[in-house]
């Protein structure tokens, strides 16, 4: 008699669908999530940045030095940028790891489902 502990649960292919879909929903909205957070705190970096540049060249007393001024007090932003870059680009490829993984656990679930419900024939 077969063992049926070995076997993988039967899954039909709407509640493999309805898996699917849940799972990329999930993923969507936690990417979406992490990007806000990044977005909002790139802009108050941004806003400290600015505030503190515009701090600096009022605080200026050579007209003749403002360029300079403005070019220090352009640094931090240009790190914050760079910065803000690297964090992306690790949320965006987190985001597709994701997506990708449900992806896969969906066609597993689907190929299994599908040698479940599909007769067995045997070649003649």
């Amino acid at each position: 008699m077969p063992s049926y502990s070995n076997r993988p649960p039967m899954h039909s292919p709407f509640d493999t669908q309805v898996h699917f879909l849940t799972e990329l929903a999930r993923a969507g909205v936690d990417a979406l999530r992490r990007l806000s957070e990044l977005n909002l705190q790139l802009a108050r970096q941004l806003n400290g940045d600015a505030i503190n540049a515009a701090r600096a060249l009022v605080a200026c007393p050579d007209p003749f030095q403002l360029a300079l001024v403005a070019a220090r007090a352009a640094e931090p932003a240009i790190g914050h940028w760079h910065s803000y870059q690297q964090q992306l680009g690790g949320v965006l490829s987190g985001a597709g790891l994701d997506l990708a993984g449900g992806a896969g656990a969906a066609q597993r679930l689907l190929r299994s489902s599908g040698e479940a419900h599909a007769p067995h024939h045997r070649p003649e």
